[in-house]
């Protein structure tokens, strides 16, 4: 069995040294505060993925009509292609 690639002896190794370096009245508050550290870290992990996934999350499709009004326009009907006589006859100047 291996925790972090690191086998049985080798954290015996690494527990007897800390006992020596630290102290055994030390030794269990600072596996303690070793753990309160990693639990934050954890959670801290656990927020910021919750936070990308929301940010890149599609948001949900949802059909709405659009609420416009427009303005009605006038049908304009098209000259009359008859021109009448006097249209097109110039003006005579006096």
């Amino acid at each position: 069995m291996e925790l972090f690639g690191v086998g049985p002896l080798e954290l015996l190794v690494i527990g007897t040294v800390a006992l020596l370096v630290f102290g055994p009245k030390k030794l269990p508050e600072l596996a303690q505060n070793v753990g309160k550290v990693m639990r934050g870290l954890k959670d801290v992990s656990r927020d910021f993925e919750r936070e990308v996934k929301r940010e890149f999350a599609e948001p949900p499709v949802t059909q709405t009509t659009p609420n416009r009004s427009y303005d009605v326009v006038e049908s304009v009907q098209p000259p009359p292609l008859e021109i009448s006589d006097a249209a097109k006859q110039p003006e005579k100047q006096p």
